[in-house]
């Protein structure tokens, strides 16, 4: 999609208590706004000029702490709006050119900055626990992720009520290694697949971008020990080794097996660090001509310095003032075309009807065995890793392993 840079022009509006709306335009001394990866809320900091309004006050006394902010960018399509939230952090500087320094937050920060207890029983959806959750806050959930699953019991104890919600999706994410985006858009909170958006940008090389690409075996996990409870002589055994890829030679993590966690669930877990932390570490960043409706998320195309193809936001900043913006991306996986190579294998693909002969497991590690079924009809409603132990989710009930199913 085209769009000429040179023609964006942005808005700023202060919304007050009483519904009194007041264009800061004038005003705006510089202004940016950003959402970064592992942050629920949008942030935007401007500064203002401490100006004489007409009615005689100064404008310091208009930007008070809970005020609404308002953030548009127009480019001949119409107006969009790109930032609203709430007046957090307000600073006066007297001396010379007496400034204002603004800080607002979209609603989200108020889950983070807010804690809370929570209690739900086994068997409750990912959505309707995370629409129990916003409901308290009067925030409505919009979700639009393509993976879901039945949990254990969950109870959070006087947690951030953000981490709460992060907690929630990353269990999902870990079981289907599927990522997501939760931000808040259009008064709600919607979390999505990454790569959704239908206006796909191009940044070419030419065009004012700069690029910078890092590669590091830092944090890279290919061999994981397993050691087991210490004797009476405190020595400890080897229970087991599991590799992952050894082609950057050792580097070793350790799980302590303690008398609660059986054999099984410690290679599990081995398993899902190796999973998360096996291949080199990458970081990517790319500063463009500030496009403000980007958002984190979102999926851009880029071709410039070492970096062509499809990539992913998982974080950003805007910057009107200067109009550039600098974006941390990671690469667009290829998507794995589950249910062509599941039929090729001879296994199930997502949607196949099911009949169930054996129990069901709270993860697809084959952890926390449950009740068992006899002849139970069902869907196979998510597709894990297929070299997991319990790589298909069936309806509501939970992961089972591929021997427990027949096709119905």
């Amino acid at each position: 999609m085209d769009i000429d840079i040179a023609q964006i022009q942005y808005h700023t509006e202060l919304v007050t208590e009483t519904g009194d709306v007041y264009n800061l335009d004038g005003a705006v001394l510089s202004l940016a706004w950003e959402e970064q990866e592992g942050q629920l809320a949008q942030k935007a900091t401007l500064k203002l000029a401490n100006y004489k309004m007409e009615s005689g006050e100064y404008l310091m006394a208009l930007a008070k702490l809970n005020r609404y902010l308002l953030i548009y960018a127009n480019w001949g399509e119409g107006e969009q709006k790109l930032f609203e939230g709430t007046l957090w952090e307000w600073q006066y500087a007297s001396a010379q050119n007496k400034e204002i320094s603004l800080v607002a937050y979209d609603p989200m920060i108020r889950l983070q900055q807010s804690k809370d207890f929570k209690y739900f029983s086994a068997g409750l959806t990912t959505p309707a626990i995370l629409g129990s959750i916003c409901g308290d806050w009067g925030i409505t959930l919009d979700y639009k992720w393509s993976q879901q699953m039945t949990h254990e019991k969950k109870v959070f104890n006087c947690e951030a009520v953000s981490d709460m919600i992060v907690k929630l999706l990353e269990e999902v994410r870990q079981q289907t290694g599927v990522k997501y985006a939760a931000l808040y858009r259009d008064g709600k909170l919607e979390v999505t697949d990454y790569g959704t958006n239908q206006d796909i940008y191009l940044f070419e090389g030419n065009n004012g971008i700069s690029t910078s690409n890092k590669l590091t075996l830092d944090n890279l996990v290919t061999r994981v020990k397993i050691i087991g409870k210490a004797e009476d002589d405190e020595r400890s055994s080897v229970d087991a080794v599991v590799d992952g890829n050894l082609d950057y030679g050792v580097l070793q993590e350790v799980i302590l097996r303690d008398g609660d966690k059986d054999i099984g669930k410690a290679k599990s877990e081995a398993q899902a660090t190796l999973d998360e932390r096996g291949q080199p570490e990458e970081s990517i960043m790319v500063t463009a001509p500030d496009v403000p409706f980007i958002r984190r998320g979102d999926a851009v195309e880029v071709s410039a310095g070492n970096l062509t193809g499809l990539f992913l936001v998982k974080g950003i900043s805007h910057n009107a003032t200067s109009k550039q913006m600098t974006m941390t991306l990671m690469r667009q996986q290829e998507p794995k075309a589950q249910s062509q190579q599941a039929q090729e294998d001879g296994n199930f693909k997502q949607g196949d009807s099911v009949i169930l002969n054996g129990p069901v497991y709270v993860d697809s590690y084959g952890n926390g065995k449950g009740r068992t079924f006899t002849n139970y009809k069902s869907t196979i409603t998510i597709i894990a890793p297929l070299e997991r132990a319990c790589p298909y989710h069936i309806g509501q009930i939970g992961w089972v392993y591929p021997n427990e199913i027949t096709k119905a």
